[in-house]
């Protein structure tokens, strides 16, 4: 800054002065804040990004338990339609026998069908019925078997299309494992 001349007014030079110094501080002052305001204001915006990634984080959380809870009550309830479905049209169980038989060609010695005792009464209902003479299988029951499922063996090979097998593959394919019976009641 220029040294002003004698001539001028003292007080005049030191309110120049002085204004020159305040105008100085002020830029510096404000040059200081707004870096200071800057480090503040990108820190915040770090915080408030990681905030937002746990929040998005826990809404997947939550959007995945909803859809576990949903897919479970699904899996309840067709299970509880395919019981009663067996209780009210027993008669459903000849349309399993149908879609697993059509895999057995050439059936090989002995080829037999094993269901429940109640099962197997309509089955052989039907067979005399629709297929006289021409049913390959001998019919077995078993009691443990439960309604609306079955097995079919041959000499070399056993398909299990019990309900309890059938479920675990439908389950298995939703990548679950509910059991069909609830062993906790």
């Amino acid at each position: 800054m220029p040294v002003p001349a004698l001539a001028e007014d003292p007080e005049a030079v030191l309110r120049a002065e002085l204004e020159a110094a305040r105008a100085e501080a002020r830029q510096a002052g404000f040059e200081a804040g707004r870096q200071v305001g800057y480090a503040t204001g990108e820190a915040e915006v770090a915080s408030l990004r990681l905030l937002v990634g746990h929040l998005r984080d826990l809404v997947e959380d939550l959007e995945q338990g909803i859809a576990n809870d949903v897919l479970s009550l699904a899996l309840e309830l067709a299970k509880q339609i395919v019981r009663t479905s067996l209780r009210v049209r027993p008669d459903l169980v000849m349309a399993v026998i149908r879609e697993v038989s059509k895999g057995f060609q050439g059936l090989g010695e002995s080829p037999k069908l094993i269901l429940n005792p109640a099962d197997a009464v309509l089955v052989r209902q039907a067979i005399e019925i629709d297929q006289a003479g021409e049913w390959p299988w001998t019919i077995l029951e078993d009691g443990a078997i439960e309604r609306g499922g079955c097995k079919f063996q041959t000499g070399a090979s056993e398909v299990d299309a019990t309900l309890e097998t059938r479920w675990r593959r439908v389950v298995a394919s939703l990548g679950r494992d509910d059991a069909w019976l609830d062993l906790n009641l």
